[in-house]
């Protein structure tokens, strides 16, 4: 006989004991290495998702505003783009409503692309791309409108201007365009009918039309606001969001072969003023851009004038005004030629020094028209009316003073038709009455001098101010400068000096700081697919429960094992084996159980995995937002949870283990001895207390008031934190006063009958074997908190629920309604204008 046979023979005889400690093993690797595995197979099916959806695209360039088609063959063509990237595909991707003809059902948040043969060939598939009024549509979106082959849908998307929405003299009455398109096919996933360059989880609804045909109904001909890049390598360098050396390849191609035009910049040629005139398809010139344009034009020793051209209302001397002219704010250094008629310059600083209050009214000058329509004298106050489009959504009429200075003369600037920059709805109109600008105008106030003059300077300023008080009054967050005007030496070529300016301007402007930016879709969304909540922590958290549940019983169950064998240890003491023997004995027969329990659990992970799978993909698909997730058997996450069962088990055998003491084995085969009493020496149980400081009776009283001090401090550490920190001190205090007052002597006769001696005999049962009896308690009590611990926080305030939801500390923010708008709202909705254009009415709102 030797040890591993008795170790054979003792599993075997005491069989049913070993199950229950086998399944208790099993019990907790399954549920822990489930958990691991529901975290890899989240994780790893969000990944294949995201790659997936973006196809071959690793990058993407992509603009607020739209710039060259051709962009994306210039870079191609560039020389350092074929040893790093593939391939370049430009489309349009902008957000759309989707409502089908037929049934009216709609779906907003639409991503639209236009697209053409390009797209696919860039992600290697052979399929036919939309002709014509043709359109192909995403499985969920065709599935979620019902749309049929054939069948008739209306896209509606917002019109793109390069005009801020916020500024006067953007178009916010008809923000969006409409277009009618037959369904030809619904694509499925494999064919990247699921093509998305947002991280996102949930079914993706897209709808993909023809490029060509999406340009001219947004009047962006020959234009685009994105460019896939493809990789030569993709699969280095996935993982990190930091700027790896092909983005820095990327940006120096797009650097060299980006254009003044792909940021919405012109330069226009002047003649007669012998200038360039530097513009924005925005009407007006950031801060940024004014000062890199100045810089370069430094470097070419070429001067620079600036100007700020506005519409005013109106123009008043007295009772007398000029409705609708252009005034344009000039630099101080610009030589403009004026005239002071009857007053000499002593006279007039001599007014300005007077003290009289207009004299701090900054200068205005007006053209020779002007002074002669209104009969303005040398030093009157002019009153200028003007529109200005507040932030939150208004159309105020403000008034600026001003002090006549004096009178512009016929030529030069003040003959300059250019100075405006080009208005919409303004500047192509034949006439006053032509004019549909995007703010309203009262045309009954235009005369027939007002036409004439139109129909002879167009729109050549009838007044002037200086830059700064221009500024002051008319600069916006997106710029302060309408023009800039570059002025070579007397008798250069300007198409030369227009060449040499652009190259240098290119050479100074960094594309990625005006508009252009380059983005690692790829590597941003395999980011976003790990997720803000690791799931196998979350799971592992969650089943925490079942795992302590689990390994309790694996104790109890080993513990009551060796209970059953106390005549066993007595016989195997009494013919020679010693204490540090028969505990070897017992740690073997327990590691072999804990490995069999081990493999076993393995069999149970998967199993749980796969479950948990299917519940989040079915039941809880709101925690990850999609259906598409699958399970993934990692080795590594079976490796962790089969050793991490292994070891936790032994720890607890261990446990049980110490308790084997010192004994007669007289006692042992009697059966008088048990576990925890063997430390005396003798036959004989003694009552071992613990010292007064390491009590249990001590630990209670400690634990309590901590978690009484993390009850109070939960303003400071959380209200989620403090409950449950508390509730856990306080869990763990009611156990150690179990413990002590189980293991106290208090052997009183008990007397009587009814329901009190009955508890005083449960009680005094339970404190034969204290140790099993806390550990029920645990189980029990663990059981009880976490299940009210989830419960209480799902609970809503349901004392008045209609003035919770008003609450602006509630939830939602004190909102009980809230909409989404495909176009931007522009108006005031707490305003009457804002209520009307939004079609709101008193009842009910």
């Amino acid at each position: 006989m030797n040890f591993s046979t008795l170790a054979k023979r003792s599993l075997a005889y005491f069989k049913l004991t070993n199950l229950a400690v086998i399944m208790g093993v099993a019990t907790a690797v399954a549920v822990l290495a489930g958990a691991l595995l529901v975290g890899d197979s989240v994780r790893a099916s969000l990944r294949d998702l995201a790659l997936a959806r973006l196809g071959k695209t690793d990058l993407l360039i992509a603009s607020q505003d739209f710039f060259r088609e051709r962009l994306a063959d210039d870079l191609k063509s560039h020389q350092n783009f074929a040893a790093s990237f593939n391939d370049a595909c430009p489309l349009i991707a902008i957000e759309g409503l989707v409502t089908h003809s037929d049934s009216n059902a709609r779906a907003g948040g639409v991503a639209v692309y236009g697209v053409d043969e390009r797209f696919w060939k860039f992600h290697g598939l052979a399929v036919r791309p939309p002709e014509d009024n043709d359109v192909l549509l995403s499985a969920a979106l065709a599935s979620e409108l019902n749309a049929k082959p054939g069948e008739t849908v209306i896209l509606r998307i917002e019109k793109p201007s390069a005009i801020p929405i916020e500024s006067l003299h953007s178009r916010k009455e008809d923000l969006g365009h409409t277009i009618r398109l037959t369904m030809r096919e619904a694509l499925p996933a494999g064919t990247i009918g699921e093509f998305s360059l947002r991280p996102q989880q949930g079914a993706v609804r897209a709808i993909f039309l023809p490029l060509k045909k999406l340009q001219r109904n947004i009047e962006q001909d020959g234009k685009a606001n994105a460019i896939l890049v493809s990789r030569r390598n993709p699969e280095s360098g996935l993982l990190t969001l930091q700027k790896a050396p092909f983005e820095y390849i990327l940006h120096a191609a797009l650097h060299d072969t980006f254009t003044l035009s792909d940021l919405g910049l012109k330069l226009r040629v002047l003649d007669d003023a012998q200038a360039i005139s530097l513009e924005s398809d925005s009407a007006v010139i950031s801060d940024v851009l004014a000062d890199k344009a100045k810089a370069a034009a430094e470097k070419l020793n070429f001067k620079t004038e600036s100007f700020l051209t506005y519409l005013a209302n109106s123009i008043r001397v007295g009772n007398k005004e000029i409705p609708y002219s252009l005034i344009t704010a000039i630099d101080e250094t610009v030589d403009m030629p004026i005239h002071m008629e009857g007053v000499t310059q002593g006279e007039f600083w001599s007014f300005v020094h007077s003290g009289e209050e207009k004299s701090y009214l900054p200068q205005i000058f007006l053209n020779e028209w002007a002074v002669r329509d209104l009969g303005v004298k040398p030093l009157n106050e002019v009153s200028v009316d003007y529109f200005v489009w507040k932030e939150e959504g208004r159309l105020t009429t403000e008034t600026a003073k001003f002090l006549f200075y004096g009178k512009t003369l016929g030529e030069g600037l003040a003959a300059d038709r250019n100075l405006a920059p080009e208005y919409p709805g303004i500047s192509n109109a034949k006439s006053l009455a032509d004019w549909d600008p995007p703010f309203p105008v009262d045309l009954s106030r235009v005369r027939k001098v007002d036409e004439d003059y139109w129909d002879k300077y167009r729109t050549t300023p009838k007044a002037f101010v200086s830059l700064k008080a221009g500024q002051k009054l008319w600069g916006t967050r997106w710029g302060k400068l309408t023009s800039i005007r570059i002025l070579p030496v007397k008798g250069a070529d300007l198409t030369a000096t227009q060449q040499s300016y652009e190259q240098e301007l290119r050479g100074t402007i960094n594309p990625i700081e005006m508009g252009l930016s380059v983005q690692a879709v790829k590597a941003q969304s395999l980011q976003a697919s790990r997720g803000a909540t690791d799931f196998g922590e979350y799971f592992a958290y969650f089943s925490f429960f079942l795992v302590i549940s689990a390994l309790l019983l694996t104790t109890l169950f080993f513990k009551l094992g060796i209970e059953q064998r106390l005549r066993e240890i007595g016989l195997l003491r009494a013919i020679g084996f010693s204490t540090r023997q028969v505990r070897s004995l017992f740690l073997r027969e327990g590691l072999l159980l804990a490995v069999i329990g081990s493999v076993v659990g393995l069999l149970g992970a998967v199993a749980y995995g796969w479950l948990m799978m299917f519940g989040l993909r079915t039941w809880w698909v709101g925690a990850v937002g999609t259906t598409q997730l699958r399970l993934h058997v990692s080795p590594q996450s079976l490796a962790i949870g089969a050793a991490s069962g292994v070891v936790t088990a032994l720890v607890c055998i261990w446990l049980t283990l110490r308790s084997l003491r010192k004994s007669s084995p007289r006692s042992l085969l009697l059966g008088t001895g048990r576990l925890g009493d063997w430390a005396t020496g003798g036959g004989e149980t003694k009552s071992h207390r613990l010292p007064v400081s390491l009590s249990p009776r001590l630990f209670s009283i400690l634990f309590a008031l901590l978690g009484i001090a993390m009850l109070a401090s939960s303003k400071f550490i959380g209200q989620v934190g403090g409950f449950f920190g508390a509730g856990a001190m306080l869990l763990v205090a009611s156990l150690f006063f179990w413990s002590w007052w189980l293991k106290s002597d208090k052997r009183a006769t008990i007397h009587g009958q009814g329901i009190v001696p009955m508890l005083r005999m449960g009680f005094r049962n339970a404190a034969i074997r204290p140790s099993r009896s806390v550990l029920c308690i645990a189980l029990i009590a663990s059981a009880a908190f976490i299940i009210v611990s989830v419960e209480a926080f799902r609970q809503e305030d349901r004392r008045d629920s209609k003035a919770a939801s008003l609450d602006p500390k509630s939830g939602t923010g004190g909102f009980p309604l809230i909409a989404e708008s495909l176009l931007p709202i522009v108006h005031d909705p707490n305003g009457t204008q804002g209520r009307e254009e939004l079609g709101l009415t008193d009842d009910g709102f």
